[in-house]
């Protein structure tokens, strides 16, 4: 893999899951802050740290994020030009 390849993909999917949380899933009771995104060596898994204010609803937006976890990848898989999106995680 590219020395950049990895650290541009990782942005790339920060940028479109903000745009994409902002839409379906935020709501006025949160503010949700896409913190850092790491994709693992084989693409197999996305870890997507989050950070959440106020810290009380941090564990609902969790649990709303991993049940939104298929169609947020199915939403980067039309955006990005990749073979396959690696398996989201929210933490």
């Amino acid at each position: 893999m590219s020395l950049y390849r990895k650290p541009r993909l990782e942005s790339l999917i920060a940028q479109l899951l903000s745009e994409q949380i902002i839409r379906t899933i935020e709501s006025d009771k949160s503010l949700i802050t896409i913190t850092s995104v790491e994709v693992d060596e084989d693409h197999d898994k996305t870890i997507v740290i989050v950070s959440v204010y106020p810290d009380e609803q941090k564990k609902n937006v969790l649990i709303k994020l991993n049940a939104e976890a298929p169609s947020l990848a199915w939403h980067l898989l039309k955006k990005i030009r990749i073979k396959k999106i690696p398996t989201l995680v929210f933490k």
